[in-house]
């Protein structure tokens, strides 16, 4: 059995919800993933949106609200709970399989993907290293305690 040892930094219990989302996208996405992805998106889960929200991940509609997304015509999605974004993330997660998605070995391959599909307007370098960054500082293998230890 592998026990995982979190680092400081990571939010056990959005953690838990990026579990959750993952289980609901399916193979091989992975929760770190999407953990590295929401805490890039929410600024280390400090942003507005994300408080105001429960948004996680800058999900947006067309349908006109009271959260209009600066840089497009849409508006942000204004989820009841922090659950209820983890689950309806896991579902929106699966309109990326054209995309790749789900071809996905690495974060490298899921952000690709997420790119391809038109998820973020950033680039694709800033995007990528903000995730890799959280990556590194949350779960390095380093951080990885057997059963034995």
């Amino acid at each position: 059995m592998n026990n995982k040892y979190f680092a400081p930094r990571v939010n056990e219990y959005v953690f838990c919800l990026a579990e959750r989302a993952a289980e609901i996208a399916g193979t091989p996405i992975k929760a770190e993933w999407i953990y590295c992805q929401w805490a890039h998106e929410t600024g280390q889960f400090t942003s507005e949106l994300m408080q105001s929200n429960h948004n996680l991940g800058g999900l947006c509609q067309v349908e006109k609200n009271d959260s209009s997304q600066p840089d497009g015509d849409q508006y942000y999605i204004h989820f009841p709970s922090y659950e209820a974004c983890a689950e309806y993330f896991g579902y929106y997660l699966r309109n990326y399989r054209e995309d790749g998605i789900y071809g996905a070995e690495t974060l490298a391959d899921y952000v690709r993907a997420l790119k391809h599909g038109g998820y973020f307007g950033d680039t694709m370098e800033n995007y990528l290293a903000g995730t890799n960054r959280i990556f590194e500082e949350c779960f390095s293998a380093e951080h990885e305690v057997t059963e034995d230890d």
